[in-house]
């Protein structure tokens, strides 16, 4: 059985790209969402929906198939369900 060490895991967890940020009036994304999709070249600024991002990062993923924006977009995708779809 192999032992960790707790406080070590902890101290290497990278808190602050889960932390939210708000990208306009309409949209909070985690920094790390922010950072990959604007590294994959979708300008945050002009979109106004999860619905608007997710749109322009399956176009953007269908030319670089980018695995973190693939993860990126399996996020808001889901998220997207959750919030906009009438259960």
């Amino acid at each position: 059985m192999e032992k960790y060490d707790i406080n070590k895991l902890v101290s290497q967890l990278d808190f602050e790209s889960n932390k939210l940020q708000k990208v306009n009036d309409n949209l909070v994304l985690t920094k790390y969402q922010i950072d990959v999709l604007t590294r994959n070249g979708i300008d945050l600024q002009t979109v106004t929906s999860l619905h608007d991002i997710i749109y322009e990062a399956e176009e953007v993923y269908e030319d670089t198939l980018d695995e973190e924006l693939e993860q990126v977009l399996d996020e808001l995708s889901e998220r997207n369900y959750y919030e906009n779809t009438n259960k």
